[in-house]
């Protein structure tokens, strides 16, 4: 948890799961900082195995990919509380600012755009299958590839029991 406490990571896992790879200097431009502060975290990132050397280039021009689809991690202390409300603070700004932008879309995007919100009785097990199904639904969809007509979509799922 210690490597994703800086926002800048966060922002460079954000940015690098969105694209095939990108170097130091394209991480800089969207995320707001320098290159070589990129450079930086994109290597502590790469020491925890959150991101790789991606394909060509060397030095300055080395791009980096995400190394995983997901992160997680456990749910017990302060910590993890503080950067799993980030991680979902920062999930759901994407949603909201997609949303925002809704009608620059296309009609048939825009139809096709989804929201969803319900409070459900589930036991702990049913909470867990909930999350594993909804994890191999996504799997599924990411195992698809490149097609004609698909575009990047923000897609974000959060479940969590309301205390007594």
């Amino acid at each position: 948890m210690r490597a994703l406490a800086h926002p800048t990571r966060l922002a460079l896992l954000d940015h690098l799961h969105s694209v095939e790879q990108a170097t130091a200097t394209e991480c800089a431009l969207v995320v707001g900082d320098s290159p070589s502060s990129c450079s930086y975290h994109l290597r502590a990132l790469a020491r925890w195995h959150f991101v790789e050397e991606g394909d060509g280039g060397v030095g300055r021009e080395r791009p980096w990919r995400a190394a995983a689809s997901r992160i997680e991690f456990g749910a017990e202390g302060l910590e993890s509380s503080v950067l799993r409300d980030e991680l979902l603070g920062r999930q759901q700004q994407r949603v909201r600012d997609a949303l925002r932008r809704e009608h620059e879309l296309p009609p048939r995007w825009r139809r096709a755009t989804q929201t969803s919100s319900a409070t459900i009785e589930l036991t702990p097990s049913e909470l867990e299958q909930l999350g594993e199904r909804f994890e191999q639904l996504l799997e599924e969809f990411r195992a698809r590839g490149e097609r004609r007509g698909a575009r990047r979509v923000v897609v974000s799922f959060g479940a969590a029991a309301e205390p007594e």
